[in-house]
């Protein structure tokens, strides 16, 4: 690191005390503040000292401090949300230290990795905005427990942890603060926490398994990031065993993405990455799950039980469907028209990939059963949902998205959602 990089993180390393600041200042002195600070960056003179100090070279370029004024303004939009709406004040003041402090000490270990600069970052936030996010809570007269107070600073540190890692130059500083920000305020919003120990031990687990899976290469640095942060609050709103069944999608599902893979590479159908998963294929698959398990912590209705076995049945049906589907001697047929398509073709489903479905979604339904998670009742429900939203998801990737209208994830996302509902509406027919 060169002195000039040194004397950047010193500066920004000492913006973090604004965070202390925030509180006095109040959100609408908050908010002309980071106005202010945002106009003066705006007109800084290319030729002065501290343009050099602070300017990388596309601000160099642009003859603009654009990352810092980015960032700026990010917080100029939060305190506005601080003045008409209901976000905290103190959980500006988190955003604040996340990025700053946390953010140098992620840039200095750097050099032991991606994975290690990323679990410095979700620490080091987590602690820093526990203190820090306490005593600006505590001098605007809000009193929130050490255990929420933890919780909503290490949630915010592990989804800036994942945008960091996503995201590249100016769209960091704005996206990173916003993204932290809203985080927060959502998790202050549903008003829940977890005790220190069990959120630490449950992280610490988190860590570790999420490790692991980068270590067989069944996931990449975001896909980790984004595992580690949809484990820690599945099991911080329900139990292991909720977090045990959508693993073993996982690893299930990372299994079978390796299986022939050389056959699959060879007619350029594999999986990108070596078969490693990223945030997209994480979240594509696993957000209805992840928000079913919340809707069950915040209300205990049973129902969101078997949604969520229907949600995680049907992303192992789809990536069963597809990943040994694909393997199948014989051409697919698209599901709408059932007319030969190539191998990979989005709609195209095999006789194989229909028994890979129905055991997939049939695997997670005992797994859900023998953990005690699932009545034996919602079994049939579980599969039959399952089933269907793989096909479902065969239905959108021949009308929408082999037509570019949707993604792969969003398709996945689609399908998961159409899986949870078609569990849910058989179980209920069946009581």
């Amino acid at each position: 690191m060169n002195i000039v990089e040194a004397r950047r993180l010193t500066l920004r390393a000492s913006f973090g005390l604004v965070a202390l600041v925030v509180p006095f200042l109040g959100s609408t002195g908050s908010l002309f503040f980071f106005l202010f600070l945002s106009l003066l960056i705006a007109l800084v003179n290319p030729k002065m000292h501290v343009f050099m100090l602070l300017a990388t070279v596309p601000d160099r370029k642009s003859e603009v401090l654009i990352k810092p004024l980015a960032l700026t303004l990010s917080l100029t939009a939060l305190c506005i949300f601080s003045v008409v709406s209901s976000l905290p004040l103190y959980v500006v003041s988190d955003v604040i230290i996340i990025v700053t402090l946390a953010e140098v000490l992620a840039v200095l270990f750097e050099s032991y990795g991606g994975l290690a600069s990323s679990l410095i970052f979700i620490l080091s936030g987590g602690f820093f905005g526990l203190l820090v996010g306490g005593a600006a809570a505590t001098f605007t007269n809000v009193n929130p427990s050490a255990d929420f107070l933890l919780f909503i600073a290490m949630i915010g540190a592990l989804v800036g942890a994942l945008l960091r890692t996503i995201l590249h130059d100016i769209e960091e500083n704005v996206v990173v603060p916003l993204g932290i920000g809203f985080a927060i305020w959502f998790f202050v919003g549903v008003d829940y926490s977890v005790p220190v120990l069990r959120l630490l031990l449950t992280l610490l687990f988190m860590i570790l398994i999420g490790y692991a899976l980068g270590r067989v290469r069944l996931a990449d640095i975001s896909g980790v990031l984004s595992g580690i942060l949809m484990g820690l609050l599945i099991v911080s709103f329900t139990d292991f065993r909720w977090f045990v069944l959508i693993l073993s999608f996982f690893v299930i599902g990372g299994i079978f993405t390796k299986y022939k893979y050389d056959y699959k590479r060879a007619i350029g159908i594999a999986q990108g990455g070596g078969g490693a998963r990223g945030y997209g294929n994480v979240f594509g698959n696993g957000l209805v799950a992840l928000i079913c398990a919340i809707g069950f912590g915040i209300t205990g209705n049973a129902l969101f039980v078997v949604a969520y076995i229907g949600a995680v049945a049907t992303a192992t049906g789809d990536t069963l469907a597809s990943e040994i589907g694909q393997t199948h001697k014989k051409l697919p047929r698209l599901i709408t028209d059932l007319r030969r398509v190539p191998h990979g073709t989005d709609g195209g489903i095999t006789t194989l990939g229909e028994y890979s479905a129905l055991a997939g979604a049939g695997a997670i339904a005992i797994i859900g059963v023998a953990l005690g998670l699932a009545a034996f009742s919602m079994a049939v429900p579980v599969i039959l949902g399952g089933f269907f939203g793989a096909n479902f998801d065969s239905v959108l990737g021949a009308v929408l998205e082999r037509r570019h209208y949707l993604t792969n994830s969003s398709v996945n996302f689609l399908a998961t959602a159409a899986g949870a509902i078609a569990a849910v509406i058989i179980y209920l027919l069946l009581l």
